[in-house]
């Protein structure tokens, strides 16, 4: 099998377990687990599609090279270099990136859709 299909295979089987996580972590065990599972699983797949479009976009712009040569002109004097010719490519900047950008959409996505209800004021005269 391809390493996206079995990224994605895996990926859709660990979504109710982190999401089990974060419910007895970070939110608190919610009322109905199944339906607040059911309002989380969407958080965890656009972030799988996020993560694929980012990861071919910097593939295609080359975001590793821009990286290297950022670092490699920069930080010269912290020991970045220049990579051998022969050097295998690696895609370690590019995940960072998407790992921080994926991060963070799946932060902001699970405060806004675990917030708790805010309760209105009833309306009419207070005493």
């Amino acid at each position: 099998m391809p390493a996206s299909r079995i990224y994605s295979l895996f990926y859709c089987a660990y979504i109710p377990v982190g999401h089990a996580i974060n419910s007895l972590l970070v939110f608190g065990w919610p009322e109905k687990y199944l339906s607040s599972l059911m309002s989380n699983a969407p958080i965890g797949l656009t972030a799988m599609m996020l993560g694929t479009i980012l990861t071919g976009y910097f593939d295609r712009i080359n975001f590793e090279h821009v990286a290297d040569q950022f670092l490699i002109n920069n930080f010269y004097w912290a020991g970045f270099t220049e990579p051998e010719p022969d050097e295998e490519r690696s895609e370690y900047y590019s995940s960072i990136m998407v790992m921080i950008i994926t991060g963070v959409w799946s932060y902001l996505l699970s405060v806004w859709v675990n917030a708790a209800p805010t309760k209105k004021k009833p309306e009419g005269k207070e005493l």
